[in-house]
């Protein structure tokens, strides 16, 4: 129905039956006002849920199932434009011993710390997730293996300055990584097990 259409209906006040097709019409408007709000406000919910389901629970950071997608996502920029992404593996050193010392809730403040750091140390266009436990990773697009391992040595610096204050002291830990370039034929779990095993390594060495 046109404005001028519903207009001309409630213009018309002198003919009963217009008059009746009026207050259907205005009704027929405030119910698909009220439809229309309906919808915006389960598309916004819709999003909520989206947002929630690819959100680590304790760090606000993305989980791992978001995480995976991405890499996909960088595969396909690669394929396509040929811009290189690589992924960074973090793992935190000897974290369960302070778990285990000064209590979860210590630890998770920790985590929640480096977390932050990690988002704010990387472009808006890259990625941070946890991928559980004492592990988080970082997707850099348009970044190659040079960069990103100059990247990670950085950020590895800054989870190193990341502290809880405690009576006894300042609780700290390191963390080891790995760098592993987005390979257009690989799998995403092969390229974080990649990520991961560099990482390892790393770890031995030290």
């Amino acid at each position: 129905m046109t404005s001028q259409r519903l207009s001309a209906l409630l213009q018309d006040s002198a003919n009963p039956l217009y008059k009746r097709e009026g207050v259907t019409d205005t009704r027929f408007v405030e119910d698909n006002k009220n439809l229309n709000s309906e919808i915006a406000r389960l598309r916004l919910r819709i999003l909520e849920l989206e947002r929630a389901a690819d959100t680590d629970p304790l760090v606000p950071v993305y989980n791992r199932r978001a995480f995976m997608r991405e890499i996909s996502r960088a595969q396909t920029v690669m394929a396509r434009y040929d811009l290189p992404s690589t992924v960074l593996f973090f793992d935190l050193n000897a974290f369960k011993s302070i778990n285990d010392r000064y209590g979860h809730a210590v630890g998770d403040t920790l985590l929640k710390k480096i977390g932050h750091v990690l988002v704010e140390g990387v472009r808006d266009c890259d990625m941070v997730a946890r991928l559980g436990g004492d592990e988080f990773a970082v997707l850099l697009f348009k970044t190659n293996l040079i960069q990103a391992k100059a990247k990670a040595a950085a950020l590895a610096c800054r989870i190193a300055d990341q502290h809880v204050d405690m009576p006894t002291g300042k609780i700290k830990v390191t963390a080891a990584w790995g760098v592993a370039p987005c390979e257009a034929g690989d799998t995403p779990d092969q390229i974080l097990d990649r990520a991961d095993r560099a990482m390892y390594m790393a770890k031995r060495r030290d």
